[in-house]
């Protein structure tokens, strides 16, 4: 599979019909157990709905970008970007939870995506800006 970038609008009924074309490819190119391809689904919606919501704050006029390969023919490349000013500061991935905490109170649930995608993945790279974070996921 080569890379494919993906240009997704704040639109729910797209988003969804983007990821489950994603998933379609993955199964049809790949031999992926349903665990994994239930962890992708997770991955690409947590990812996604964060850069619409929080990097593009839901507006209509920011598009998200989103690029998938396969690599090797046994992990997945996923990287997400939005057209928002990016992390307000530079946060590696095992200090995110810790992050979190201290700018959100107990009740709430900002950020626990990142957390969620950052144990499902191999590797989580966020960009210099901190507009895009890039995953790799074992397909295996």
């Amino acid at each position: 599979m080569k890379a494919v970038t993906y240009a997704v609008k704040h639109d729910i009924e797209g988003l969804s019909c983007l990821i489950k074309t994603l998933l379609s490819v993955i199964r049809t190119e790949h031999l992926v157990s349903e665990d994994t391809l239930f962890e992708i689904k997770v991955i690409l919606n947590e990812l996604i709905v964060n850069a619409i919501c929080h990097g593009n704050n839901c507006d209509d006029n920011k598009a998200t970008y989103v690029t998938v390969k396969i690599v090797g023919d046994s992990h997945l490349y996923v990287s997400v970007r939005d057209e928002g000013c990016g992390l307000s500061q530079k946060i590696e991935l095992q200090k995110l939870d810790e992050y979190l905490e201290a700018n959100n109170n107990s009740f709430n649930e900002h950020g626990r995506g990142l957390i969620i995608v950052g144990q499902l993945c191999d590797k989580v790279k966020f960009s210099r800006c901190r507009n895009k974070v890039s995953i790799i996921k074992s397909l295996r």
